[in-house]
């Protein structure tokens, strides 16, 4: 294993633009968002930046909320190269994408672009900028999520994208008990993508802890890969485990390659402070 942190500067739709006090301040194409980061320990470098805001994301003892300026859309378009995605304001902070895993939607194209015929297997897949990846680099993909509101969002990002309704197999299902399907059909993939929160439900009240179902689900990995696999993705965020351990994880899991992991993080502005907002490890033959 060798560790190599992930980390993204700014693109053309987005920048962190500063952090601090337990928040960061981020834009999205022309949307400035302030939502709460545990990370951000240290000071706001720019405090006057911070009023520019078009919404602010507070927890409250009635629960969580936006608050948003009437300028502000209910839904707006960013763009990553060919990735088109259509950003809101969620539920638990989100706006539907994690811009740190820019590097990962790189990587997969260009693989894509170099191998033939790769099939890719993209579970807990959200509004799916990975699937999108792995189908504009000519992968059939399949993209699991246990959200119907979620999987309709990544059609609509498929077709904002310039691809075919048909491009991405969509499925909403509960991510473990559909890899284990998976299993039983027979299916193999060259391409496995994972992005597991700490606690989730299924479609039919499934209950996902990743402290339980983690390390079942990555013992199905020797079935679910190909002879001819090239990669495995795993990310991690809220759940307190070290890239280390992540590491280890894949690397009993699928013995034979070499597993990097590492730090996800971002660059703030024009400086060279990074916000560390995830983790990661990656498989390669």
């Amino acid at each position: 294993m060798k560790r190599i942190d992930s980390i993204l500067s700014s693109w053309e739709d987005y920048e962190l633009i500063d952090s601090g006090e337990g928040r960061k301040l981020e834009r999205f194409g022309d949307i400035v968002l302030d939502r709460p980061d545990p990370q951000a320990l240290w000071n706001k470098r720019n405090p006057r930046e911070w009023n520019n805001a078009d919404a602010q994301f507070l927890w409250a003892d009635k629960g969580e909320r936006w608050k948003s300026t009437p300028k502000t859309p209910e839904e707006w378009n960013v763009s990553y190269g060919p990735i088109k995605m259509i950003l809101g304001l969620k539920g638990f902070k989100h706006v539907g994408i994690f811009p740190e895993h820019a590097p990962q939607w790189d990587e997969i194209i260009a693989l894509g672009r170099k191998k033939n015929n790769l099939r890719m297997l993209n579970l807990f897949g959200y509004t799916g900028a990975a699937s999108i990846a792995g189908a504009l680099g000519g992968m059939q993909v399949t993209h699991v999520d246990a959200s119907k509101t979620t999987i309709a969002t990544v059609k609509e990002n498929v077709r904002q994208s310039g691809l075919k309704s048909d491009a991405i197999r969509t499925v909403c299902e509960d991510a473990l008990r559909y890899a284990k399907r998976l299993v039983n059909r027979g299916e193999q993939f060259e391409v496995i993508v994972m992005d597991p929160p700490a606690f989730g439900r299924g479609p039919k009240g499934e209950v996902w802890k990743i402290e339980e179902s983690l390390h079942e689900l990555l013992t199905l990995l020797p079935r679910l890969l190909s002879s001819e696999a090239e990669l495995v993705i795993l990310n991690g965020y809220s759940a307190g485990y070290s890239a280390r351990t992540f590491g280890e994880l894949l690397t009993e899991a699928v013995p034979s390659g070499s597993v990097l992991y590492g730090d996800i993080g971002i660059i703030e502005g024009e400086a060279t402070r990074v916000l560390s907002t995830g983790i990661y490890a990656k498989w390669q033959r």
